[in-house]
């Protein structure tokens, strides 16, 4: 199962995540970086950054995001919590607003990534198609469509390495990435079906070291699969804008 996306010019914007913690006020607040996306590296001065607004969103981050405006490079740009890309209402991973990892009790799988893009493979693993219909006899009346279930299952094969259609070299940078064999992506690529395919993406996500990096890593393959933007992580204690170095070289390989 593939699925092509359009290639619009804001998906291919590097894009800031940052830590939302919690202010004086109880409210969370943004860790604000120094640099915007189009400022220099470590040693370069800082960009003349200001608060322009907040954003709320009716689906994603249940708090509203921080919007800066810099006037060194006279752009807008928003800072994302941990997990989320650009214009994705799910994040890639369950993660709370300030990094930390969330634990829970049970199936590992289900903690990491209930309502998250991956929860469709999830459920695929499990030969749970979402509803097709919406027929009468449904009460309470479905709330995942297969439609929906099939378009994240597509995403989420491609980030983890197993779609069929990626390139070898693309699919060797996703296992360099993610710390997986670059033969068990291979073979996962050979699936057939939503339920074959939801076991390759499942057996990928429980292979990946359980690390606080797997937000940041998941996102990076996204970049590296031209799903959205190069990532760039604020660190707040080493007052850093980290990049990967899968992505150092400013462009992601082709498919």
């Amino acid at each position: 199962m593939s699925e092509s996306y359009p290639k619009r010019p804001r998906l291919c914007r590097p894009f800031i995540i940052t830590g939302y913690v919690p202010g004086p006020d109880g409210r969370l607040a943004a860790q604000l970086p120094s640099r915007c996306p189009s400022g220099g590296g470590r040693g370069q001065p800082d960009c003349c950054l200001r608060i322009d607004h907040y954003r709320r969103r009716k689906v994603g981050p249940r708090h509203p995001l921080t919007v800066l405006r810099c006037r060194t490079h006279s752009c807008s740009f928003t800072l994302y919590p941990p997990g989320y890309a650009p214009y994705r209402r799910q994040p890639v991973i369950g993660i709370a607003p300030d990094g930390s990892t969330i634990y829970g009790e049970g199936d590992r799988l289900r903690t990491d990534f209930d309502d998250t893009l991956f929860e469709a493979a999830l459920d695929a693993k499990e030969r749970r198609a979402w509803a097709r219909d919406s027929d009468s006899y449904h009460d309470p009346p479905p709330d995942k469509w297969w439609a929906t279930q099939r378009r994240h299952l597509a995403l989420a094969a491609r980030l983890v390495g197993v779609a069929r259609d990626l390139s070898e070299r693309v699919r060797s940078s996703i296992a360099a990435v993610l710390s997986v064999d670059h033969l068990r992506l291979r073979e996962g690529s050979c699936a057939v079906g939503y339920g074959a395919i939801g076991d390759a993406v499942c057996g990928v996500l429980t292979r990946m070291h359980r690390a606080g990096r797997r937000a940041f890593q998941l996102l990076v393959c996204g970049s590296l699969t031209h799903s959205w933007g190069e990532p760039l992580i604020w660190d707040a204690h080493r007052h850093v804008l980290e990049r990967s170095p899968f992505l150092a070289g400013g462009t992601a390989p082709r498919r």
